[in-house]
């Protein structure tokens, strides 16, 4: 688990509130953040967006600093968790080099509505591809998709039903709710692939471990999970 944790403050002028995003960790080459739910990583083509995204945010704190800052990954608005920007651009190029290697391992927890037997395994392999209104989608046609591996195991169940760890092999925009729909699971707060109404989403990325090539000072982040009690997938 990470030891230190900063809180950067900012004022969402959305909800009208002032939240908070926790520093992780933080040395010259790197910032590692975690990002609550209901906040998009960067701007989208939405003009309302554009001041109110973790990377604006942020960016404002290190140019105060004097410091540069880049996106090496995202999350999705309705996913909370680990997030890793970097303050140089070579820096960037290195770590989405990796991330594209699938040598980065990712896990994340999601909590869905039926019971399923604990310990149950599935690995999903989908091609996923996108249309013009950027919706994604499984396509057969691999000309046109690209591969996304999920591996989601059943972990233990909590009042509103069951947490499962997961990771991922292959980052894929909206991977991970895809793959939970099409075994048939319900995603709580999931309404695009689920079409559950809740205050917010269960998916969270909880754990980012990258490779010896990375370079980097410190190469693994962690934090508590929220709805697992104890991870069954053996993470190394």
């Amino acid at each position: 688990m990470l030891d230190k944790v900063e809180l950067f403050c900012y004022f969402n002028n959305m909800s009208k509130k002032r939240l908070e995003i926790p520093i992780l960790y933080e040395d010259k080459d790197i910032i590692v953040i975690y990002k609550p739910y209901h906040l998009l990583t960067i701007r989208t083509d939405d003009k309302k967006t554009f001041s109110y995204n973790a990377y604006h945010f942020l960016k404002e704190r290190q140019m105060a600093r004097h410091e540069n800052l880049f996106i090496v990954h995202r999350l999705d608005f309705d996913t909370s968790g680990i997030l890793i920007f970097a303050k140089s651009f070579s820096i960037k190029e290195r770590l989405q080099s990796i991330f594209e290697s699938r040598a980065v391992k990712r896990y994340y927890e999601a909590v869905v509505k039926e019971k399923v037997p604990l310990g149950k395994e599935y690995l999903v392999k989908q091609y996923l591809a996108m249309n013009k209104s950027h919706q994604v989608f499984v396509t057969k046609d691999k000309k046109i998709g690209k591969e996304a591996i999920t591996s989601i195991k059943a972990n233990n169940y909590i009042n509103i039903g069951t947490a499962l760890d997961i990771e991922i092999f292959t980052g894929r925009r909206n991977q991970i709710r895809i793959a939970i729909s099409s075994l048939g699971l319900t995603l709580i707060g999931d309404k695009k692939y689920s079409d559950d109404i809740a205050k917010r989403m269960y998916l969270n990325a909880y754990k980012l471990v990258f490779p010896k090539e990375a370079k980097l000072q410190k190469s693994s982040f962690e934090v508590k999970p929220l709805w697992l009690v104890k991870t069954l997938l053996p993470h190394q």
